[in-house]
């Protein structure tokens, strides 16, 4: 307890009840000692809340300090000229697209008017040829006799040979030759095909030696 503030105390609180230092008795002294307890109370009481307004009122400053400085930094924002660029770029892959997309249907369709052609891969054992003829596929072609006649027949002169109705479709794997491929059939399925006839078979090949992997060739029937 302070001295000076209890003296004063009790010096302020004698004089308004006209009570001199003589006059005070035990039990007056001690009320007058516990009102100015109370107020030494009330003035800590005080002093810590002013206290901690000053705390708050220095934390407060320090935020808007630091969002004035968020506010003032300059930042990285996307100007219109970058947007109306960004834009464009979008807008010309979209078109990209819809044209490839256009190209892929025209060339669908074109494949859809194109002739079905049926294929036929050849099994593990001796396959069975393909007819292109009008007899159903896998009759082999029945020889026709001419009936016998007295008089000797005159002899008709060589005509070019004519490619067989009956084919192999051959699917080129990675690597594969025109000639490998030939030797193979020939080999496999006692066939005596020459190139000259596989390219009369295939007139979309104008060159041998310029094959692309997964393209199909005739390889004719010729025993």
């Amino acid at each position: 307890m302070r001295p000076l503030p209890f003296f004063l105390g009790l010096s302020l609180l004698a004089a308004p009840l006209g009570l001199g230092a003589a006059e005070i008795d035990a039990e007056d002294f001690r009320r007058l000692a516990d009102r100015v307890n109370s107020h030494d109370e009330a003035f800590d009481a005080y002093r810590n809340t002013i206290q901690d307004l000053r705390t708050e009122v220095a934390r407060l400053r320090a935020e808007n300090d630091r969002l004035r400085t968020q506010v003032n930094t300059p930042r990285n924002y996307a100007t219109q000229e970058q947007i109306t660029k960004l834009t464009e770029q979008i807008r010309e892959v979209e078109k990209n697209r819809t044209a490839d997309k256009q190209q892929f249907l025209d060339a669908f369709e074109k494949l859809k008017s194109l002739p079905p052609t049926v294929v036929v891969p050849p099994p593990s054992s001796r396959p069975k040829a393909t007819e292109t003829s009008n007899r159903p596929t896998g009759d082999k072609p029945t020889p026709t006799k001419e009936p016998a006649t007295t008089d000797k027949p005159t002899p008709a002169p060589p005509a070019t040979p004519e490619l067989p109705g009956e084919f192999y479709e051959h699917t080129l794997a990675e690597g594969e030759t025109l000639s490998a491929v030939i030797d193979a059939y020939n080999k496999e399925h006692g066939l005596k095909v020459r190139l000259a006839q596989v390219l009369k078979a295939n007139p979309a090949i104008k060159d041998p030696k310029k094959l692309r992997q997964g393209q199909k060739i005739r390889i004719p029937v010729v025993k």
